[in-house]
């Protein structure tokens, strides 16, 4: 009997971890301008759906603003944050040594024949026999 609730706790912590990453990703990040802009305020007049629980109670189950709105900050991960670029001048590199080019020759190039010492001995075997 233990053995075949595993399967069931299993499916259901999975259900509840994919649904928690669903919730978590429903949320886009609003378009602001520029992060750095002072006095850019989301508008809270537009119903946006910031979560899973808020889209069911919605849309689904018919209650008109459920979860009221409210302004959130979307910059506080550090994801998202655009970091500053350092850039240094280099004073000095290292450069190969660079041998001359070879270029190729289309004329023949001339290769010295060697001659054999020893002549190659011709193999003797025996006539064939003919069966009668």
């Amino acid at each position: 009997m233990k053995k075949q609730n595993r399967p069931l706790l299993h499916r259901l912590i999975c259900l509840l971890m994919a649904l928690h990453v669903i919730n978590l990703s429903v949320d886009a990040p609003d378009n602001y301008l520029s992060a750095f802009q002072i006095g850019h305020h989301e508008d809270l007049s537009v119903n946006d759906i910031e979560s899973l629980s808020e889209l069911l109670l919605e849309e689904v189950f018919g209650f008109t603003n459920a979860v009221p709105e409210h302004d959130e900050q979307d910059g506080d991960s550090s994801l998202t944050e655009s970091g500053e670029d350092y850039i240094f001048a280099q004073s000095f590199f290292f450069s190969p040594f660079l041998s001359p080019p070879h270029y190729l020759v289309a004329d023949p190039i001339p290769y010295p024949f060697t001659s054999v010492p020893t002549p190659v001995a011709d193999i003797v075997a025996p006539p064939p026999r003919f069966a009668a």
